[in-house]
């Protein structure tokens, strides 16, 4: 799961969407010492306050020994405050710097509160607002920080979780809240954008934890089962590190062209392994 990578590896510019949370903190700051230019869209009054915050977050962000060997020069970090919500932000970063890419969102919910509420749609919001800004401008590959709960490729999926959660009957509740619902419905306004040329990959992990990487996790293809599949779920835990997360969609996001390829399109589970 983890493959070397040298300082002579093709380098991108990722544009990633919700840079302050954890998950893109790890996964930026493993850009940064790949090599890979990283633009972050964060809250802040203004761009320099932005790029001010998230180097304080990230000189704040540890990782765990033995990922991929640094580049010789590390990437450049840029910031932005502009809305996430606006197609117009995403037009414009794509139109103004043709040399973005790569698109990463690990937008979520922040609180029960946001949760349970049928008015805050931040997910299907903000996939609304890029398919906008990219048709304005052009398509560029999109990793998506999803969540569990779907079975089935995206826009044929159904709430599910995977059979080895329990207690299940419980859990399955959880699928129906609002912000669930509109994390899933995110998934169908991307397949459709498919259709017109997006090339996209959603990722969707098991129960995360602040775990170290322990590089030691499994993932399936749009659909799970206990005993069938790439990674049978009888040797599966129901966790996994965001860190482990943030390396894997980096993998995936910079693998050569045709490995790329296999992946757009589908929604990865992804696991610790037992």
């Amino acid at each position: 799961m983890n493959p070397e990578v040298t300082s002579q590896a093709p380098k991108h510019h990722f544009l990633v969407i919700a840079a302050a949370s954890r998950g893109a903190r790890l996964f930026i700051k493993k850009a940064l010492r790949q090599g890979h230019c990283v633009t972050a869209l964060c809250r802040a009054v203004d761009d320099e306050a932005a790029l001010a915050r998230m180097q304080k977050l990230l000189a704040q962000t540890s990782l765990t020994k033995g990922e991929v060997a640094p580049a010789d020069v590390p990437g450049e970090l840029r910031a932005s405050c502009l809305n996430i919500l606006e197609a117009q932000t995403y037009e414009r970063f794509l139109t103004s710097d043709a040399s973005i890419d790569r698109v990463s969102c690990f937008v979520g919910v922040t609180g029960f509160r946001q949760m349970m509420s049928r008015s805050v749609m931040v997910y299907t919001q903000t996939i609304r607002a890029l398919i906008q800004g990219m048709r304005a401008s052009h398509w560029v590959e999109f990793f998506y920080h999803g969540s569990s709960g779907l079975e089935g490729p995206p826009g044929e999926s159904r709430p599910q979780l995977p059979a080895n959660f329990s207690p299940k009957w419980l859990l399955d509740l959880g699928l129906k809240v609002p912000a669930a619902q509109d994390c899933f419905e995110s998934e169908s306004l991307l397949a459709a954008a498919a259709v017109d040329g997006l090339k996209f990959t959603v990722f969707r992990p098991a129960w995360l934890t602040t775990a170290c990487a322990n590089r030691n996790y499994g993932y399936c293809f749009d659909t799970t089962s206990m005993d069938d599949g790439a990674f049978p779920l009888r040797d599966a835990k129901t966790t996994i590190g965001r860190e482990d997360v943030a390396e894997e969609i980096l993998r995936v996001a910079t693998l050569p062209d045709h490995e790329r390829a296999q992946w757009f399109g589908r929604g990865v589970y992804l696991v610790d392994r037992k």
